[in-house]
Parts: structure tokens; C-alpha cells; sequence
């Protein structure tokens, strides 16, 4: 049975990519350059929103949120690294809600990728094999642009308050973080969405693209400089 999600995000599919749509979308950018770095799917679905080719290797895929502090914190050289793949049931992760709650889990693969200290697990969710996952992977890390990057978090993936004020003081310029929750920390950086149904974290459909009253992607990505 679909879920409530399952079909915003069939709803919103045609706005999102349809031709008509992006074509108007990217006469608005400044730049098609850029690199969005996302702890899940959402920056794939802002390349797809312009109709651009993906400038970034965390297109498909999800982290666990303190996983991905850990990427960003060292993004050279995670995206330089070596990668490998676990068998999913060896996964750290197996046994937590986000992960073993979700049907799809043992059917795509599970990466793991070091900086050469320490290693963090990719779960490459949109993914038919591990062939084609590290294909581009290795594609799209080459393809990163640290010129106009924008690293973007959110409350998925069991975010703490602390994963939120470790990402707030990462050193980067353009970031930003999603939420559908009030947190005891003030930040620019930090953008609260309303959704109508779960509160516990914010939901793939309810992440904005394009220009909207949400919040504007278009202008966002304009001032990556």
C-alpha cells in the first residue's frame, strides 16, 4: 500500500523534472558548476531539478548522521579514499530503526569508504549493484568542485543536537540544514520547513527545490562563490 510519502513524491516528480519545468529553472542559475554535498538523495534531486548532470558522488545515497559529520569533516579525503563493499548484515547500522525498518535494506549495496584513519558506511540506496555504485562513485568524486560547494545536512538519520552543532561549526561557507524542529541552537544555516504529518524528522517530499517560499535553492546555489 503506498505510503503518504510514496505519493508526495510521485506528485511532485513532474514539477520537479519535467522539461517545461527545468528548462525555465536553469535560465535562472548564475553557475551549473557546482557541488552539492547532502547526507541523503536531496542533492541528486536539485541536479535533476535544473536538468544538470550530477557534480557530486552522494547522488542515490544515504548516511547515518554521525557518519556524515564524519565525511564532511575530512571531505578530501574520504573522496579520495579507497571504497569496499560489506555484506549489508555486517553493516553497524543493522540494527537501528532507520536502517532494519526499511524493507529495501540487504537489497542495495553498503559501502565503506576511509580517509585513511577512519571509515564511514555509505548505504547507496537508489543503487542496482555494487559495479555500477562504485562506477559512480569514483566518477562524480572526480567531478567535486570545492570552488562552489554547498554542504547540506538534515535531521534524518538519527541527528542529535550534537551531530547539528558539530555540522554548524564545520568550516565551510555555504551550508545549510533542514529541519522540521525547534533545536536549543540559532543559526542562518539552519532552515526550519513545516510538514503536516511526522515531526520526528524531515521528510524527502517536504525538501525544497527551485525557488520557493521554503526556502530558494536558486539563489542559494547563485551565491556559491
Amino acid at each position: 500500500m503506498p505510503t503518504l510519502e510514496g505519493i508526495r513524491l510521485k506528485l511532485l516528480m513532474y514539477p520537479r523534472t519535467g522539461k517545461l519545468f527545468t528548462s525555465r529553472r536553469i535560465k535562472q542559475l548564475k553557475y551549473k558548476d557546482f557541488t552539492i554535498i547532502s547526507n541523503n538523495c536531496w542533492g541528486g534531486m536539485i541536479y535533476e531539478s535544473y536538468g544538470l548532470s550530477k557534480q557530486s558522488p552522494t547522488v542515490g545515497l544515504f548516511f547515518m548522521a554521525s557518519d556524515y559529520i564524519r565525511f564532511v569533516s575530512d571531505l578530501k579525503a574520504y573522496t579520495t579514499g579507497e571504497i569496499k563493499f560489506i555484506n549489508p548484515q555486517y553493516s553497524k547500522w543493522k540494527d537501528v530503526p532507520q536502517v532494519s525498518g526499511d524493507s529495501r535494506f540487504g537489497l542495495y549495496p553498503v559501502g565503506v569508504v576511509s580517509n585513511g584513519k577512519e571509515e564511514v558506511e555509505i548505504f547507496f540506496l537508489h543503487y542496482h549493484s555494487e559495479e555500477e555504485a562504485i562506477d559512480k562513485w569514483k566518477r562524480r568524486c572526480e567531478r567535486v568542485n570545492y570552488e562552489k560547494l554547498l554542504v547540506k545536512f538534515n535531521d534524518q538519520n538519527g541527528c542529535s543536537e550534537e551531530n547539528l552543532c558539530e555540522f554548524l561549526a564545520l568550516p565551510y561557507k555555504n551550508k545549510i540544514f533542514f529541519t522540521c524542529k525547534d533545536w536549543n541552537v540559532q543559526s542562518e544555516a539552519i532552515i526550519k520547513i513545516r510538514q503536516l504529518f511526522n515531526k520526528k524528522f524531515i521528510q524527502a517530499s517536504y525538501e525544497p527545490f527551485g525557488r520557493n517560499r521554503k526556502f530558494d535553492v536558486t539563489d542559494c546555489l547563485n551565491k556559491l562563490v
